[in-house]
């Protein structure tokens, strides 16, 4: 109840806390499993890929981790401060990963993405 669904899946919980931590969880575990990162947190794991990120991207996981710590850790910090700003990071560095690992996987030799255009 009160959560909402994204367009790439992920499931946005009304809950400030749930949704820093599972969102820093799920870019943690992309990172991770796809990049090589490593690292103790969020922060830690994308300065150890981000020369294969775009800046942007990197900057949105910075906001993500940030602001989770923030929440976390500052005692006087009960909420997002701006919860949309919030979801439109995460959203912004979820779809450049996306984009970044099935332009590995064409590269890959594994076809054309789903509703690819092929001029002949």
């Amino acid at each position: 109840m009160g959560n909402v669904s994204s367009k790439n899946g992920f499931v946005y919980s009304a809950n400030d806390y749930q949704l820093a931590i599972e969102a820093s969880k799920e870019l943690e575990f992309l990172l991770e499993t796809h990049f090589g990162a490593h690292g103790q947190g969020l922060h830690e794991r994308v300065s150890s890929v981000e020369t294969s990120i775009p800046v942007p991207t990197v900057r949105s996981i910075r906001y993500v981790a940030t602001l989770r710590n923030r929440l976390i850790h500052d005692r006087e910090m009960r909420a997002l401060p701006d919860r949309a700003m919030f979801i439109k990071k995460f959203d912004d560095a979820m779809a450049e990963i996306n984009i970044i690992l099935e332009k590995r996987r064409i590269d890959a030799g594994g076809g054309q993405a789903p509703g690819e255009c092929i001029i002949s």
